[in-house]
Order: C-alpha cells, then sequence, then structure tokens
C-alpha cells in the first residue's frame, strides 16, 4: 500500500532544539519515537504523553460576557481561556480567547475524555454556538475541550444553561514530549528497536553497534552492550531477527553490507562495492536489499541490489542532495519513503508496483537536514531534520468526512473513486491505482462519527446480501495501561457490532470490517453496511443503509520465459551458448486471465552486478481497451528488434546470464497491490 498523499501535507513541530536527530524507530505499543541524537544522545518522543499533575478542577459559574481561567480556575482574571460572550439577547457562543484553542466534544460522560483524548482532539478558534434558541449546543452535559494559553489541557461540562453557566472543569499538565533516555554515545547515526520493543540497537560513527534495554534504569552508553566493534562509519541498521542478524551499511567509497549475528556479534561481509552507503532496507524474503548511495558529485541514488546474484539496478536519482535513511511505506513493501537532504529538504515516495518504479514529491520544505521517517499512520509520518522532529500529515481526514456515506470506501480508495466495482484514484493521490479490482481481504471503512451522531450504535456487514460477522481486531487505546492495545471488534451474540463511540480512540478511525473474498467468485459483488438504533431488525436506519459494487479478482497473472532464441534458434535452459551471435529473442507470457494486467519487465543479469532491462509494458500503454488488458502469451520480445547481448564488456559476452520475469496485476485490497509473478531462466554466452 503507498501510504502517503502529495497534496498540500500540513507540518507540526512536536520537538525543537535538537543535537542533530538522525535515525529513529516507532513503537507503535508505547506510541513514542525513540531517537538517536548525533551530539551523543539517546531520546524519546511520546506522541501521548502522560498526565504530569492536575492544575486545576472544580465546579463554578461562568457568568455571561465573563472570562474563565482553566488554568487557574478563576473567573475574570487576566490571560483567561474562554470567554461566555453574549453577542444578543438570544445570540450566545463559548469564544478560546488569549491563544488558547476549543473544540466541542458532545453529550458524553466527562469521565471518557481522558488525557489521551484531549491530546487528539483537534482544536480550533471557532467559537462554540451557545445560543438561547433550539440552535444551543451548550445543553447540559454537554462537554468542549481547550487548549489553554497556558499549554494545559482542560475538559468543561455544561452543568446548567441560562445566562449564566454552570461548569465543572478538569485541567492537566502533561510531561515533556521530549526526553532524553541515555547519553554518552559516540556520533550515534540509527537507532532500530526490537519487535518486543526492550532493546534498541545503535550504530556510532566511531565504528560500533551497540544494544541498549530501554527498560533498564541506566541507558546511558557505558551501560550498553558492544555487539560489534570496527566497522567504518556504520549507518542504518536493519533487524532481522526472525534469524537472529543485523544488517549494516558502512559509509565509505567501497561500502560494505555487513550481517551481523545478534547473539554472538560475528560478522559476514554481504555485499561489496557499494558508493558510499547510507539507507539500507531487505525485503521479508531477504533476496533484495535497497540500499541509499552518495555519489562523488554530492547527489544520492536508491539502488537495489539481488543478494543472491549481486544483480543491481538504480531505481532513482536525488535532485540535488543525498538520499538519507529508508522506510518502507507498507507492509507489502511495494513502496519505499526516503529523505533527500539539504538544500532540497523533501521527503520522497518510490513506487515499486511501476516497471521501472515511479518517484513522487510527498512533502517539500521540511526543516533543515531530514534524515529518518516512522509511519505513525497511513496518512501520518514523523521526520527527524536535524534539530526539529515533525508530524508530517498528509490530510486523510478531508477524504473522509464524518457528513460523507456510512460505507466510505475500502482501505485508501474512497467509494466515490470506484466505478463499476474499479477503483480509479485521482492525480495527486498517495494511492495511484487505475482500473483496480480488488481481491484477498477487504478493509470496509464505516462512517462511525456519522452513525452515532444519528443515533446508530450498531451495525451489520452484508456481502451480496448475505449476513457476514468474521471476528477481527484492531488496536484501542487503553488507559490503565496508557497505550495501545490490540482490542476484538464488538460482536453481540446475535451478529451485531458496536458502532465506535466518539469518545473512544482506535488506532484505524473508520475500520469497520475485514471483508474474506476467498470464495467469492471471480465478478462484481455487492458490499453493504445496515446501521441500527438497538439490536432489532426494525430498528435500522434505513437512511444510513449504504452499499457499495466491487469487482473481485482473486486469479494471480502469468509469468513464463518459454523460449529463448539466438537469432531464430531455440537455445535450451543452462546451454552454453558458443558463437559471434549476441542477438536474442524470448517467447514469454506475462498476462492475467481476468485482463487485468498492471505491468510486466524482462531483465537480464549477468557477471559483477552487471544488468540490462530487455523488454517491458505497462497499463498505461493499453488504455484504449480500458479497464481490460489481458497482457502477451506466447509473443516474443523485444518487439521488431533483437536484444543484444554484446554490452561492450568481457562479462556481458564470457558469463551465465539470467533473464528474470517479473509481472504485476492490478488487483488491490484497498491498502496495495497483491498480486505478483516471477519466472527465471539461465544460459552462458561464450562469444569467441
Amino acid at each position: 500500500m503507498p501510504v502517503m498523499t502529495a497534496s498540500s501535507p500540513t507540518l507540526e513541530s512536536l520537538a525543537t532544539g535538537l543535537a542533530g536527530a538522525i535515525g529513529c524507530s516507532y513503537r507503535r505499543g508505547h506510541n513514542d519515537l525513540i531517537f538517536v541524537e548525533f551530539g551523543g544522545k539517546l531520546s524519546k518522543l511520546n506522541l501521548v504523553r502522560p498526565v504530569l499533575a492536575t492544575v486545576s478542577s472544580g465546579t463554578a459559574t461562568l457568568h455571561g460576557t465573563w472570562t474563565f481561567d482553566l488554568d487557574t480556575g478563576t473567573e475574570g482574571t487576566a490571560g483567561g481561556d474562554i470567554w461566555w460572550e453574549q453577542h444578543t439577547s438570544t445570540v450566545r457562543s463559548m469564544e478560546a480567547i488569549g491563544g488558547a484553542k476549543i473544540v466541542n466534544v458532545g453529550v458524553v460522560s466527562i469521565t471518557s475524555v481522558t488525557a489521551a483524548i484531549l491530546q487528539n482532539l483537534v482544536y480550533g478558534t471557532d467559537g462554540i454556538v451557545g445560543n438561547n434558541d433550539p440552535t444551543n449546543v451548550l445543553v447540559p452535559g454537554d462537554v468542549f475541550a481547550v487548549k489553554t494559553n497556558g499549554g494545559n489541557y482542560a475538559r468543561v461540562k455544561v452543568v446548567s444553561y441560562g445566562y449564566d453557566l454552570q461548569i465543572q472543569w478538569t485541567t492537566y499538565k502533561l510531561a515533556p514530549a521530549y526526553q532524553v533516555l541515555g547519553t554518552g554515545y559516540t556520533q550515534p547515526e540509527d537507532v532500530q528497536v526490537t519487535e518486543d520493543e526492550r532493546y534498541a540497537y545503535i550504530t556510532e560513527r566511531t565504528g560500533d553497534i551497540v544494544r541498549v534495554d530501554l527498560n533498564a534504569a541506566n541507558k546511558n552508553r557505558s551501560a550498553a552492550t558492544v555487539l560489534h566493534a570496527g566497522m567504518t562509519a556504520p549507518h542504518q541498521i536493519f533487524l532481522d531477527e526472525a534469524h537472529g542478524h543485523a544488517y549494516v551499511v558502512e559509509f565509505a567509497p567501497l561500502g560494505h553490507l555487513l550481517r551481523i549475528e545478534l547473539g554472538s556479534g560475528a560478522t559476514t561481509s554481504v555485499l561489496s562495492n557499494l558508493n558510499s552507503p547510507i539507507g539500507l532496507l531487505l525485503t521479508s524474503d531477504l533476496r533484495f536489499a535497497y540500499v541509499s548511495e552518495q555519489l562523488p558529485t554530492g547527489r544520492g541514488q536508491l539502488v537495489r541490489v539481488e543478494l543472491a546474484t549481486s544483480r543491481r539496478e538504480v531505481l532513482a536519482t536525488s535532485t540535488a542532495a543525498p538520499y538519507f535513511f529508508l522506510r518502507f511505506g507498507d507492509e507489502s513493501e511495494s513502496t519505499i519513503l526516503v529523505t533527500e537532504r539539504d538544500p532540497a529538504n523533501e521527503v520522497w515516495l518510490v513506487d515499486l508496483t511501476h516497471a521501472p518504479p515511479t518517484v513522487e514529491a510527498l512533502a517539500v520544505g521540511v526543516p533543515f537536514r531530514p534524515s529518518s521517517l516512522a509511519v505513525v499512520a497511513p496518512n501520518d509520518l514523523l521526520c527527524c531534520s536535524d534539530s526539529v522532529i515533525d508530524e508530517i500529515e498528509l490530510g486523510a481526514d478531508s477524504i473522509y468526512r464524518a457528513s460523507g456515506d456510512t460505507l466510505l470506501g475500502i482501505g485508501f480508495v474512497p467509494a466515490t473513486a470506484i466505478v463499476s466495482g474499479y477503483a480509479t484514484t485521482d492525480p495527486g493521490y498517495f494511492f495511484q491505482v487505475k482500473d483496480s479490482p480488488f481481491g484477498g481481504t477487504l478493509p470496509m471503512m464505516v462512517n462511525h462519527d456519522k452513525a452515532y451522531a444519528e443515533g446508530g450504535r450498531y451495525y451489520k456487514v452484508f456481502v451480496d446480501g448475505a449476513e457476514v460477522h468474521n471476528s477481527w481486531s484492531d488496536y484501542k487505546w487503553d488507559n490503565a495501561t496508557s497505550k495501545f492495545v490490540v482490542t476484538p471488534a464488538k460482536l453481540s451474540a446475535t451478529g451485531y457490532f458496536s458502532v465506535r463511540a466518539p469518545t473512544e480512540l482506535w488506532y484505524n478511525h473508520f475500520l469497520g470490517y475485514f471483508a474474506d473474498t476467498s470464495a467469492l467468485t471471480n465478478a462484481n459483488h455487492t458490499l453493504e453496511v445496515r446501521v441500527y438504533t438497538s439490536q432489532s431488525a426494525a430498528a435500522e436506519l434505513l437512511s444510513l443503509r449504504d452499499s457499495l459494487v466491487v469487482r473481485i479478482d482473486n486469479r494471480l497473472p502469468s509469468a513464463i520465459i518459454n523460449q529463448i532464441y539466438n537469432d531464430g534458434t531455440a537455445v535450451n535452459t543452462c546451454a552454453v551458448v558458443v558463437g559471434a551471435d549476441t542477438l536474442y529473442e524470448f517467447d514469454i507470457t506475462a498476462s492475467d486471465p481476468d485482463g487485468h494486467l498492471k505491468s510486466w519487465s524482462l531483465g537480464a543479469m549477468w557477471g559483477d552486478n552487471e544488468y540490462d532491462t530487455v523488454s517491458s509494458d505497462t497499463y498505461a500503454n493499453h488504455l484504449a481497451g480500458a479497464p481490460t488488458w489481458a497482457g502477451i502469451s506466447g509473443v516474443t520480445v523485444p518487439p521488431a528488434s533483437h536484444w543484444n547481448a554484446d554490452k561492450g564488456t568481457f562479462a556481458s559476452t564470457h558469463c551465465a546470464h539470467l533473464f528474470y520475469l517479473d509481472v504485476w496485476d492490478r488487483v488491490i485490497n484497498g491498502w496495495s497491490f497483491i498480486h505478483q509473478s516471477g519466472y527465471h531462466k539461465s544460459i552462458t554466452i561464450m562469444k569467441p
């Protein structure tokens, strides 16, 4: 799943004055960012800050036209936060003043509006309507929240309404978001936290990789365990805990990719001759390494290297400055996020599902010298930029509005972008799809906000008119432990799911169901949501019933290299071709049985990192037949020409050659492209 949008991202500084923030690692269970500062610190940024103290609370009368200071709990003093303004005898409003901000929550239990909830509300400067007529929002029991001009957070309940309001409030002072965990590190470059979120591995530019226990009282360098020493400027770390390894690149003109055993520290050189490597990612199958390199010109490039063969491809080249650390944008590993340092100061998205990959600017003008990124949510990034950590919000809220449909869409695809079952998203959107069908397990996005506001408390899901209720889970904020906890969706004995209340903090706010399509035919099917005020069919809110037609395709594309020809003569697999003729053709099949092909690419690799694209094609070249493109079957490529193996090097005509066919179709699960097939065939070319 590509996870970003390039349209009007917003940046907010969460921490400033840092001593060179470089590498980072997001701890989802703790909802914090562990990062290193080049000045020698291991640090933490709390994204949900714990309560340090209750600075003010109580019940009071707020008189008409008076102000109230929620930090001190006093009325009519300078520096107040709210003003109960009387515009006329009937027009009234609750205004935020003195730099404070305000938002209305609604008629809920005031105790349910916790400090964690307060931090995640969207505050503004627009007043809350309190008119002495039916438009009044400030009814008894209504709760609103205020971010005070003293930097604290307050929840306020309207006890009784009138010219004078009776209010009940609590104001919290929160712990600082930024915290130094340990000091004494020598020019730390990167940090990666283990899956259990307990240990952090840190590279130091001076040559060491160390491990520190984040649960220990002492997290200074003096308490860390040196895993391996003597490297040349180690930079980004990739942890492969399943096999007990850490991978590290050395920043040197002829840099290495090293594999280090987490237990013994024993080290193996996996790749050499990298060009001053900085960033590093490995695919989950450990087949490919993605490396950002710094060129002698000062620019950077992103390369993909097949570890088994050392085949090397340049995927992207920077505009003006080095690329730095890398991060997969999604679990399917179909996109990569990378920062480009000064003077560019930008964030880029590389989409690997295209042939060749496409590169798109996600955010420009980020703070000076960006180094690393963390994906907090599909449209929410954290960016470490030297002295600043910024949150980059990529605008999902503008897509999923509470006033919209009940069934908002599938994953990152809005319902309005699905026509006749196929998904097509607009230019500039982070998840670019064109005429894409659906398959796998589909995340159905339900408008809980609208359903709740209109009295809905339960809902059911139907596929082609048949009720479905598979179990599924999501992260939910737990006040007792102050962290997100995996929580099953609430399903009653009679098959009703619970609409999420506004005061519940779920990590995937609009998620409503995971629809398994594995048993469905490859055709159009209807997904439907029905909302109820109680657990009774008679209690359905018919105005909220909503459905969506999706095209299902659960068949994989085909990738076959049927035959290799040497200037028209068939060449058997593993054959040694001896002769002066270096012209080759390839009979291939790159097709999709349902006509949903996205792209195919045939490449050749040989020698020491030598590679060439033989032929490729993409759906963009076949839109005249939209929405179907079956691809090719038993067709000889390159079209109207030969592929010449002689590239002017000895190895190109005196070496084993591996030909690899990579095929993608356009099927998505709403979060990513999910169908890919590959095929390879080898021969040896020996020119006299």
